[in-house]
Parts: structure tokens; C-alpha cells; sequence
């Protein structure tokens, strides 16, 4: 059944795009690692370490407490003051791409119970990493656009399901050369925000710190630089 919903995704572009060409691969076949299959200390340290006084916390009133994913860094979820990456919530985690943000999300997908969607805008997430950060290949959904400026759109579509615990998007520096328009980010924020809320989704984005985006950065309840 979410085969089928999935592949019904092309036929609404909420962009206003004709149709969102997009190209679903579940991870099934490849190298599935034990869900125990430990992260390198010197890995966790990196991130523990990159990671301590470079978050912010935003979008949330005092007392407030959504659900969360926990990231499997037991430092970062403390941190974070949610215990975790909030469901129903978009969080930004920036970094270049050998920083530990991909780390970060792989684990906190090894933690999901449901399904999650990674949106693979390059083509080129190493399926075989993220079964060793535990990922469960049977539940995750490589989401492949056929063009990168559809990653976007199919991001949402993927959230407004309501069949997935998690969606990464890898990475927004990839949607264009150069990185996407101020005013393409923005239109993704103002259609993704209110599909986030009330869900119990997290959405993820990946982002490169060359690239900053205002508009993506005072949307995300947590943003890790």
C-alpha cells in the first residue's frame, strides 16, 4: 500500500510544476547491517565535539514538548533540549559533507519504527553506510528526483502522506547549482510548514553552511551548525 501511495506522489506537484518525475528505490538488497552495529567512537566523539555550543533552538514556547526521534548521540539529544529531533517539526542540520550531518540522520533513522523516505538529490547516498549506522533497509525509501529541482516538491508530497516517521532531504545545496534561490526555499517553507503541522513527522534537511537560507533557518524548530 505505500508502494502505491508513493508512486500516486507524481501525479500532484503542490509547486504547481506538471508532475514531480521521481525515481523510488526501496533499499531492499543491499548489505543490511545488525541494528546494534556500533558508530566508531572517534566518529561519535566528532560529532559530540562539533556539535556542543552550535545549536539553536527555535519555534517553541516554554513548556512546550513535541514528540521526538532520538539521534543515538545520547550528548546531542540533550542538548537539543527536546530529547531528540521534534516530530511535526522541520529541523536543519548544517554542515559540509564529511561533517557527521549524514551520521546524525542515519541514526536517527536506525531509531525510527515505521518507515522513513531519503530523498537523494545527488543519486549518491551510500545505501551500504547507512545500514552500518543501523538503518533498517527493509522500512527506508531512497526517493531518487529525476531532475534535482523536484527534490523539493516531492519532499512535501512525501511529508503530506502521513505514512512516514522521517523524511531527509540531501541535501538543499544539490536542488541547483549553486545552491536554490532565496525565493525557492521560501515557497518549500511556506508549503512544507503547514504540512508538518499537527503530523507526526520529522522532517530533516541537509544543508551546506556556504549556502545559508534565512528563510529555512527561522523555519526549523532546530538547526545544528
Amino acid at each position: 500500500a505505500l508502494d502505491a501511495a508513493f508512486r500516486a506522489l507524481r501525479l500532484e506537484h503542490p509547486f504547481g510544476y506538471s508532475q514531480a518525475a521521481m525515481t523510488i528505490e526501496k533499499a531492499r538488497g543491499h548489505i543490511v547491517a545488525a541494528k546494534a552495529a556500533p558508530v566508531p567512537a572517534s566518529v561519535a566523539q566528532q560529532i559530540n565535539a562539533n556539535l556542543k555550543g552550535r545549536w539553536v533552538r527555535v519555534g517553541s514556547e516554554p513548556g512546550e514538548r513535541p514528540a521526538v526521534l532520538a539521534t543515538g548521540f545520547e550528548a546531542l539529544d540533550r542538548l537539543t533540549g527536546y530529547g531528540g529531533l521534534p516530530r511535526g517539526r522541520l529541523t536543519e542540520l548544517v554542515g559540509r559533507p564529511t561533517s557527521g550531518r549524514t551520521t546524525v540522520a542515519a541514526r536517527t533513522a536506525a531509531r525510527v519504527e515505521g518507515f522513513s523516505a531519503w530523498v537523494d538529490v545527488s543519486g549518491h547516498v551510500d545505501v551500504d553506510g547507512l545500514a552500518r549506522c543501523g538503518v533498517d533497509l527493509e522500512h527506508l525509501y531512497i526517493v531518487r528526483p529525476e531532475c534535482p529541482e523536484d527534490a523539493l516538491p516531492i519532499a512535501v508530497q512525501l511529508v503530506a502522506s502521513g505514512d512516514l516517521d522521517l523524511v531527509v532531504l540531501d541535501s538543499l545545496s544539490d536542488v541547483a547549482e549553486g545552491g536554490p534561490t532565496s525565493r525557492t526555499v521560501n515557497q518549500f517553507v511556506r508549503v512544507l510548514t503547514p504540512r508538518l503541522g499537527g503530523s507526526e513527522t520529522a522532517a530533516v534537511v541537509l544543508t551546506n553552511p556556504e549556502h545559508h537560507q534565512p528563510g529555512l533557518a527561522s523555519a526549523a524548530a532546530l538547526r545544528l551548525a
